[in-house]
């Protein structure tokens, strides 16, 4: 473990112009940029004693003792880039106190250091007044005064100079830096001033007439953030649950934030372990910022490092190191929270966590985090993991409400997948998220979880209702959307549902799980074109994920194109559903016995689980009779494929059949 460390140093920050634009162009070429701004820059920084601290996208930081050594690498820098003419850089330099831990840097002289470079202008190096105060009386160093600038997050205005060198290029002052105006001059600008107000008004009159959000969309776009997963910096890396658990519990506080857009977790957890540009990370997930940390977990004692970074160009809006004991973690998440509110300039954060809605003890809180770090592997023996690890917490305090919440999705998702029995695990499901709500009826987790049983077992306006209080309760989650979408489109609400996948995407933009959905809905809807690239991007996201293939070859039976489904047929993993594509794909191609052998292995095999799918291929077959029978099967057992039932174009023949209208009317389906 290393010590920290507080120091003054020269912080020097460096940034590429124009490489934004250039690797929307030519990505190749843009690498290849990269690669030569290293060869340039780290042979110098050694040379003058400097140390490499990190690159941020096309931005490279580093730190030197002197400020001498600073400024001259500065100047080889330059010399050295200008020259090639390849491409030209910013520079920014600043003396300041900083904390050194773990190969990073922190602290005012950072930031302070990152916005003057930011304002700097092509090919010149622009220094701040400490500075330029420490070279000053030094032969080797020229400097000229270029402004006074109010930087973001600094108290006082900053006086800027630059630094004046052979092969360094010069900011020319412009004219209304350099001339004092004469009062005709003083006039007429005045009245052009007017002018441009006048016209402002009018302008952002009718724009905010025209949006109903009242703010452009560079305003909604600042307005972003991921919550990357913060990395495990303990000793023994073992604690990564609570690295991902304290990550989750930030996403899901700054979320309850209206003004704000919060990228879901599925999405912002795809880059874990990757060393991804934070441009691109932007540009995939959307957003203008992220934040990102460390946590270093020793007994119950916990230190945080976050930082608030712009992806735009790798600038540090705030960063701040906290050293806390977990009874107080919540009131750390707080404090982060609110650091980030203020740092993107939102309203105050009105949604703390309420004190003593959920008491804290730091065993329960270990033990929801393990369990939920297992619980997002979605399989089997992972959820049987989670499980056991939220009995245990319960066990400890059968009075936390989150514990309950969480076992009660936990319940909710086996039934749903028939590793448990349906009934009895939907029925665990309820009595826990029943007990979670009485305990804190203000737990979003535990409205969504009663919704999702609500809605398996077709309560519709029941889990409507519960949906709608979790929405309510944190209003950017873009789980709970996909929840509330695949509600809608069970209850034949198209139209609703698709506007709320598209919400849930834009949310959560890589999650495969939406894209699959959000497929299922297409297809149901009577839009197949648009069901397959929504199939298509599951399969770019995830090759493998369960049931894509089948479904995307649903779509191509659909459109009468019965070899490319048995294609897709083929290509599925999961020995049930591969069963059910083939049996399908075989009916259409004309190869009946085939079909028939198969459908004889699934009803041996898989029917006790599997009973809508049998409809569902007797449906398909024209026998009618068959397929109401496996219907009334499925309904017993509250299978959850019965949530495909309206519009399911493979149940088309038994529309008109008087069954059809009773079965709907019976599961609450039927629209007088």
């Amino acid at each position: 473990m290393k010590d920290q460390s507080r120091q003054l140093a020269a912080i020097m920050f460096t940034d590429i112009v124009g490489y934004t634009a250039l690797m929307g162009m030519d990505e190749q070429k843009a690498f290849e940029l990269l690669d030569k701004n290293r060869q340039i820059q780290k042979p110098i920084i050694e040379q003058y004693n400097g140390r490499w601290l990190k690159e941020l996208g096309d931005g490279v930081m580093a730190s030197f003792h002197t400020v001498s050594d600073a400024v001259y690498a500065a100047i080889k820098i330059q010399q050295a880039c200008n020259s090639a003419k390849d491409f030209q850089l910013r520079i920014g330099i600043h003396l300041g106190e900083v904390v050194f831990e773990n190969e990073d840097v922190f602290g005012d002289g950072v930031n302070i250091a990152s916005r003057i470079q930011a304002i700097a202008s092509p090919g010149s190096i622009y220094i701040s007044e400490t500075v330029h105060n420490s070279i000053s009386n030094k032969k080797d160093f020229q400097t000229k005064f270029v402004k006074e600038e109010k930087l973001k997050n600094v108290k006082e205005p900053v006086k800027i100079f630059q630094v004046v060198a052979e092969g360094v290029v010069q900011h020319q002052l412009n004219i209304g830096e350099i001339i004092k105006p004469k009062p005709i001059i003083l006039f007429v600008a005045v009245a052009v001033v007017v002018v441009l107000i006048a016209g402002y008004f009018v302008q952002k009159f009718f724009i905010d007439n025209q949006s109903s959000q009242g703010v452009t969309a560079d305003e909604s776009n600042d307005r972003s953030i991921a919550v990357l997963p913060f990395v495990d910096m303990s000793a023994g890396k073992d604690q990564e649950y609570f690295s991902d658990g304290l990550s989750e519990d930030l996403l899901n506080l700054l979320s309850k934030i209206p003004e704000l857009k919060v990228i879901g977790r599925t999405s912002s957890f795809s880059f874990k372990g990757k060393n991804e540009d934070l441009r691109v990370i932007g540009e995939k997930l959307g957003v203008a910022n992220v934040l990102e940390g460390s946590v270093r977990k020793d007994g119950t004692r916990i230190r945080v490092t976050a930082q608030l970074i712009r992806t735009a160009d790798g600038f540090h809006l705030w960063s701040e190191q906290y050293n806390r004991d977990m009874d107080s973690i919540f009131e750390l998440q707080d404090e982060i929270a609110e650091a980030v509110v203020q740092g993107l300039k939102l309203k105050l954060l009105k949604t703390k966590s309420p004190p003593g809605a959920t008491p804290v003890n730091k065993e329960v809180y270990n033990l929801i985090l393990q369990g939920n770090y297992f619980l997002e592997k979605r399989d089997k023996e992972n959820l049987d993991k989670a499980l056991d690890f939220y009995l245990r917490a319960l066990a400890i305090d059968s009075l936390n409400a989150r514990s309950w919440a969480a076992l009660a999705n936990c319940f909710s998702i086996q039934s749903s997948w028939s590793w448990i029995d349906p009934l009895q695990g939907l029925q665990k499901a309820r009595n826990a998220a029943t007990k979670a709500i009485a305990l804190d009826s203000n737990l979003f987790e535990a409205r969504r979880a009663l919704g999702a049983v609500r809605m398996w077992n077709f309560e519709w306006d029941g889990a409507e209702a519960e949906f709608e209080k979790a929405m309510q309760l944190d209003p950017g989650n873009a789980e709970t959307y996909r929840m509330i979408a695949f509600l809608y489109r069970a209850m034949g609400r198209f139209e609703e549902a698709i506007r709320l996948y598209k919400k849930s995407i834009d949310l959560d933009p890589i999650k495969g799980h939406t894209y699959f959905n959000y497929g299922q809905l297409l297809y149901h809807a009577g839009q197949p074109e648009d069901a397959i690239a929504s199939y298509k991007k599951v399969l770019d996201l995830h090759p493998q994920f369960p049931r894509t293939h089948i479904f995307l070859g649903k779509v191509y039976l659909l459109q009468g194109k019965p070899e490319m489904a048995l294609t897709e047929m083929q290509q599925e993993t999961n020995e049930v559903w591969k069963n059910f594509g083939l049996i399908l794909a075989y009916q259409a191609l004309g190869r009946k016995e085939e079909a028939d052998k198969l459908l004889q292995v699934h009803i041996l095999r898989f029917a006790k689980d599997e009973a809508y799918q049998i409809a569902e291929v007797y449906a398909v077959r024209g026998e009618k009779d068959k397929a109401f029978e496996w219907l009334e099967k499925a309904y017993a057992v509250k299978e959850v494929r019965l949530t495909y039932l309206k519009g399911d174009p493979l149940l088309k023949n038994l529309e008109g059949d008087p069954r059809h209208k009773a079965f709907l009317k019976k599961m609450n389906l039927l629209n007088d």
